[in-house]
């Protein structure tokens, strides 16, 4: 039980399409929560939800990650957020604020255009895209890739998330997720750098889809990201430039990885974020 009195033990939920299998929990009682998170470790969002009490908390496995399985070989950002928003109608949710990180903040501006019935706001930590178009590219993404086709995955995945969430990136894996959670997110590198990034880079949210986007948006940086890439505030300092309802904070003593290194800033900022901008549901209540 919670202080509030309310149970927080998630109930797991598994919906079944053609071309995936997707795991999602839910938790909590209050307006609907939707966590979609980023790639390369399906429960970047897991310490997070356990802060957010007062919601009820819809978390996701995107398809290809952890409990979620994608079935085509082939899913594009379209379709990630399709599953999004059926597990949401599943749920008899007509209406959810919608976090999401890195690649799962795409996600959730794709879900914001495509199914914006269901988006009440939006928060993005750190959106792996819309690139920004002045941004200068990752100089160890090329060798990640290199090492990711020599099949020495653990490489290429510390050569990522070096360059994205510093060097202790580790060990806030294993503080929040344990050994297991470190190595289960090594093991997704494959998919990862196989079949997510590719569907990332092919996606396309040009001005056309960022003007169609009402609905109220936070842009949230980590303050230490700039010290390992410039290039996440400057994507937020341009999705704010173009958004027509957007705000944007930073987030002390953390980088591209701070769902774990600071659960509780980064719930306490979503919190402070949705508050604004209350609605009402009929069905806030777990069944």
């Amino acid at each position: 039980m919670s202080r509030t009195g309310i149970d927080l033990t998630p109930t797991v939920h598994q919906l079944e399409f053609p071309d995936a299998g997707i795991a999602f929990w839910e938790s909590g009682a209050g307006e609907p929560l939707l966590l979609v998170h980023g790639g390369l470790c399906a429960d970047w969002f897991l310490p997070v939800a356990r802060e957010l009490q007062g919601y009820r908390v819809v978390r996701t496995h995107r398809a290809g990650y952890g409990r979620s399985r994608n079935l085509t070989g082939s899913l594009t950002v379209l379709d990630h957020a399709r599953h999004c928003a059926e597990a949401l109608r599943s749920l008899r949710i007509e209406r959810a604020h919608v976090v999401g990180h890195s690649s799962g903040a795409s996600v959730a501006l794709q879900m914001a255009v495509t199914h914006p019935e269901l988006v009440r706001s939006l928060v993005l930590i750190e959106p792996a895209r819309p690139h920004a178009p002045d941004e200068p590219p990752v100089p160890a993404m090329p060798r990640a890739m290199n090492a990711v086709a020599g099949g020495r995955f653990d490489d290429g995945f510390d050569l990522f998330l070096r360059a994205t969430c510093g060097p202790g990136y580790r060990e806030a894996f294993v503080r929040q997720l344990g050994v297991d959670g470190l190595a289960e997110a090594i093991g997704s590198s494959a998919y990862f750098f196989g079949h997510d990034l590719p569907a990332l880079t092919e996606w396309t949210f040009g001005v056309r889809e960022i003007a169609a986007v009402r609905q109220p948006v936070l842009l949230v940086d980590g303050a230490e990201s700039v010290y390992f890439t410039a290039s996440y505030s400057q994507r937020n300092r341009a999705l704010a430039c173009e958004l027509p309802n957007a705000d944007l904070v930073c987030v002390p003593g953390v980088t591209h990885a701070m769902p774990l290194q600071d659960p509780v800033a980064v719930a306490r900022t979503i919190e402070g974020f949705v508050r604004r901008y209350p609605f009402t549901v009929s069905h806030t209540a777990r069944r």
